[in-house]
């Protein structure tokens, strides 16, 4: 600066006039009429330099006012102060980005509580200088619009894979309920671990009073398992229902409260999924002697009626000694990781004769064949607090599927439900079983079939999370343990 100053004041000593200084004349010097022109020379120095000295201090000013300008203008920006019913609740760059708030608000709650949200009164903006990055976050305004109204409370959110589930007045209400649910699946084991497979988080919000729920009835709904709304079409059954659902009609009017299903038509029903609400990952460590269950082989007899079997050696189980890590999903294995596997004892294998003898067609023996070469994945009985009317038997893709009994196909299609390519099969005795999951159908309604019998193969048509057989055996129409049937 002290540069720039000394040039400015150069050149204005450059264009003094030479009528008050002459480069010939001796300093000090004095013309004619006895004027010194040393003093004219130092007085317009002195006034130029007082020039100078205003004309910088006047541009300085400007620059450095231009300078704040600059920086106002790059670090703030025109918005506004939203208050609702004088209080405020933000800013926003826009007024648009206030109601896209407001109506994501309105939106959420509905969803949740089938309440229609309106603040405690009326918005009103005021247009202010705001900082740039100093807008309120999208989630900070819903909070604070949220507030503001009487219906909302504050309280705890529990939501799953950002799905909302439940609120609780505490977070230490919530974060017990999770441990409680999480214990559940290790029942005291130490060698068992479990945590969510899907992202749970406990998050504080605003919400409908009426929504804030108790512990105990929210660990209970967890219990329960997951349900869907349904609206009873004109011409429905509750079997109808309840077979799209892989339910039963029973399940269906003790979960809605039912004393019978007479005009059920229009009204909405609640239908277990047969899901959790949460999903557990479990880690298992087994350590430990296990039976290791035999073969059988089996050979054709013509004398003996079809279903018949004559054990000629009596299989014997043999004994292993397993160090391995078992992970499972709400129950269903899916990686073993085998560090030791010694077996100490080999099985003995079972021989036995099974007669092949035709039996009068479509009656059934009442004693039933396992349907499929498989592995069971998931036995009959609760299943996340709910009932599991069949078996499940793991197969590859393909893996033929046999008439576990002699009968009549009743029921050989895709239904639009949770069963995909289905086969039902009446034994004629008051028993019937169901196939589902399908990968193809190789039977027709009304053929008959025996024992054994190729019907179908292995698939994961419909609601399936791999190939597998769904198989069930009913009484009378009551859902029965097929293993208590299967010889």
């Amino acid at each position: 600066m002290i540069q720039n100053t000394e040039r400015a004041q150069t050149t204005k000593v450059i264009q003094v006039p030479k009528k008050y200084y002459s480069a010939n004349e001796p300093m000090g010097a004095k013309d004619k009429n006895g004027t010194n022109h040393t003093e004219i020379q130092k007085r317009n120095w002195i006034f130029n330099r007082k020039k100078l000295k205003i004309f910088a201090g006047t541009t300085a000013a400007i620059a450095g006012t231009a300078v704040a300008c600059a920086v106002v203008a790059s670090s703030f920006s025109l918005g506004y102060t939203v208050k609702v019913d004088n209080t405020v609740v933000g800013t926003v760059a826009a007024k648009s980005e206030f109601y896209e708030v407001l109506d994501e608000v309105k939106t959420e709650v509905k969803d949740i509580a089938d309440v229609e949200f309106e603040p405690s009164g009326k918005e009103s903006f005021q247009v202010e200088l705001i900082k740039k990055d100093s807008f309120t976050e999208k989630e900070e305004l819903a909070e604070n619009l949220k507030s503001t109204s009487e219906e909302m409370t504050e309280g705890f959110s529990i939501t799953y894979d950002g799905v909302y589930f439940a609120a609780l007045p505490t977070q230490e209400d919530a974060e017990r309920l999770l441990e409680q649910y999480l214990a559940g699946f290790t029942a005291g084991n130490e060698n068992v671990t479990a945590e969510f497979a899907q992202e749970v988080k406990i998050t504080p919000t605003h919400v409908v009073k009426d929504t804030v729920k108790t512990a105990d009835s929210v660990y209970a709904e967890l219990l329960a398992g997951k349900f869907v709304s349904y609206e009873v079409q004109d011409g429905e059954s509750l079997e109808d229902i309840a077979a799209n659902f892989d339910t039963t009609a029973e399940s269906i009017l003790a979960d809605n409260q039912l004393a019978d299903q007479t005009s059920l038509a229009g009204q909405t029903l609640k239908i277990y999924t047969g899901e959790p609400v949460l999903s557990v990952k479990t880690v298992e460590h087994v350590n430990g002697e296990f039976e290791i269950p035999f073969a059988t082989i089996s050979n054709e007899d013509d004398t003996l009626y079809q279903g018949k079997t004559e054990v000629d050696t009596e299989g014997v189980n043999g004994l292993k000694f397993v160090d391995s890590y078992i992970t499972k999903i709400d129950g269903v294995t899916v990686e073993e990781t085998v560090l030791k596997n010694d077996i100490l004892k080999e099985p003995v294998t079972q021989v036995e004769r099974v007669g092949t003898k035709e039996l009068p067609p479509s009656v059934g023996t009442g004693e039933f064949a396992v349907p499929t070469s498989g592995t069971l994945t998931s036995p009959f009985g609760a299943r996340w607090g709910r009932m599991h009317a069949g078996i499940d038997l793991g197969a590859s893709t393909g893996t033929p599927i046999y008439a576990s009994d002699n009968g009549i196909v009743t029921e050989a299609q895709f239904k639009n439900n949770g069963y995909g390519n289905f086969i039902s099969i009446d034994h004629g005795n008051g028993f019937v079983t169901y196939y589902a999951h399908c990968s193809e159908i190789l039977v027709s309604p009304g053929d008959v079939v025996a024992k054994g019998d190729l019907i179908a193969r292995v698939g994961s048509t419909g609601r399936s999370t791999g190939p597998h057989l769904h198989f069930e055996v009913r009484a009378d129409g009551e859902a029965q343990d097929p293993m208590n049937y299967i010889k």
